[in-house]
C-alpha cells in the first residue's frame, strides 16, 4: 500500500491511523468485489474527495466508473431524477428516457459529496435503493438491480442532524458502516511543511519555473497558523508565493497574508462591547486610525469610507470596525426629529 503512503502525506498520528483504517479496508476487501459503505468526514479542504478517489482507485470496483455528485450544486427539483434517472414522458420534456448516476457507475463507485445536504425527499428513496439494490426511475413501473459501492462525505455533525431531524437515523446507519474521520491541519503539526514542500514542487513544475525552497520564517509562519481553509488554502497560499517569488527563495514577505488576515492574530471579542481587539502590527494601526478619527470619519458624509480605509493603511477589517463604531456614535449623539409626510427639511430649528 505505497499509494496510501504517497497520497496521504504526513507523519502525524492522525494522519498514520486514517492511512492504517484504510489499509485494512482495502486488504480485507481485495479477494471480492463488494466495498462497504464508507463516509467521510472531516471539515472544508480536509481532503475527502482526495480519500474518495484513493479508495475507488485502490478496491475492488476500480475496473468501473466512479461518478461524482456533489449533491448541493443539483436543484433540489432535478435532484430525484438525477440521481434514479426517468422514463419518457415522466414529465414535461422528458421525451426520452435517461438512465440516473445509479446506473451510471454500475459496478463502479459512486461519491456522494456533501451528503448532509441532502434533501429529505430524495433522503427516503435514497434509503430504498441501499437496501434493495435496485433503482426505479421515474414513470418506471420495475425496479433495475444495481451494484454500486457508496462513498459519502460531509463536513457536518451527521449524528446532530438526525439527533435535530435533519438526517434520517436509518439512512444514517446504511452509509455509515465505516466512518473516517479526516483531521484538520491544524492538528497535525509539522505535516504542514511536508505538504508545503509537495505544493512548492508542484508549482514550479507547472508553471515551469526553477526550484524554490521555504526560508525559516515562513516554516515558522506556516506551523503558526491555524489554516482554516486546510489543505486547500495551503495549496493556494503556496501557490501564490510561487508566482510572486523572484528569487531561489520563498520568504515571509510572500506569506504578508496570513499575519495580516490569519486568526492567530485576532483575540477573542471584548467582553465588554463585543469588539474584536487586533495583535500586533494591526493593534497599533488601529490605535492610529482611533487618533484620527474625531476629524477624519466622526460624521458620515462623501468619501469617509475611503478615507477610513486610507487612514487604515489598507487594512480593511480594522476600517469597518472604525467606522461602525464610529457612526454608531455619530448616530447616538444626534437629537431625534421626526418628519411629517410631506414636510420640506428646514435649515434651522422649527418652533414647536
Amino acid at each position: 500500500m505505497e499509494a496510501l503512503a504517497e497520497e496521504l502525506l504526513g507523519e502525524s498520528p492522525a494522519i498514520r491511523a486514517v492511512r492504517e483504517q484504510l489499509r485494512k479496508l482495502l486488504e480485507a476487501q481485495r479477494a471480492g468485489r463488494r466495498l462497504p459503505a464508507l463516509l467521510l468526514q472531516g471539515e472544508t479542504g480536509t481532503g475527502k474527495g482526495m480519500v474518495a478517489r484513493l479508495v475507488h482507485r485502490l478496491g475492488p470496483r476500480r475496473g468501473g466508473p466512479l461518478v461524482d455528485v456533489n449533491c448541493p450544486a443539483i436543484p433540489e427539483t432535478l435532484l430525484e431524477a438525477e440521481l434514479f434517472g426517468y422514463e419518457r414522458g415522466a414529465f414535461t420534456d422528458a421525451r426520452h428516457a435517461k438512465p440516473g448516476l445509479f446506473q451510471t457507475a454500475h459496478r463502479g463507485t459512486l461519491f456522494l459529496d456533501e451528503i448532509g445536504l441532502l434533501p429529505p425527499s430524495v433522503q427516503a428513496k435514497l434509503l430504498t435503493v441501499l437496501e434493495d439494490r435496485a433503482v426505479r426511475r421515474l414513470g418506471a413501473t420495475k425496479p433495475e438491480a444495481v451494484d454500486v459501492g457508496i462513498i459519502s462525505a460531509t463536513n457536518m455533525d451527521l449524528r446532530e442532524a438526525v439527533r435535530t431531524q435533519q438526517f434520517r437515523e436509518d439512512l444514517y446507519h446504511r452509509l455509515a458502516v465505516i466512518t473516517l474521520e479526516l483531521p484538520p491541519l491544524r492538528d497535525r503539526g509539522r505535516d504542514v511543511l511536508l505538504l508545503a514542500e509537495r505544493f512548492l514542487a508542484r508549482a514550479c513544475a507547472e508553471y515551469a519555473l526553477a526550484p524554490l525552497r521555504l526560508d525559516e520564517v515562513v516554516q515558522a509562519r506556516l506551523l503558526a497558523y491555524r489554516w482554516p481553509g486546510n489543505i486547500r488554502e495551503l495549496a493556494n497560499v503556496i501557490e501564490r508565493a510561487t508566482l510572486l517569488s523572484d528569487g531561489g527563495v520563498i520568504t515571509g514577505v510572500m506569506l504578508e497574508p496570513l499575519a495580516a488576515d490569519g486568526p492567530s492574530v485576532v483575540s477573542a471579542p471584548s467582553p465588554r462591547t463585543g469588539a474584536v481587539k487586533p495583535e500586533g502590527r494591526c493593534a497599533s494601526r488601529s490605535r492610529e486610525c482611533w487618533r484620527r478619527a474625531p476629524g477624519t470619519f466622526r460624521t458620515p458624509r462623501p468619501g469617509w469610507a475611503l478615507r477610513a480605509t486610507r487612514c487604515m493603511r489598507g487594512w480593511r477589517s480594522t476600517a469597518c470596525t472604525a467606522i461602525a463604531l464610529s457612526s454608531a456614535a455619530a448616530v447616538d449623539r444626534r437629537p431625534f426629529r421626526p418628519r411629517l409626510p410631506g414636510a420640506r427639511r428646514s435649515s434651522g430649528n422649527t418652533a414647536g
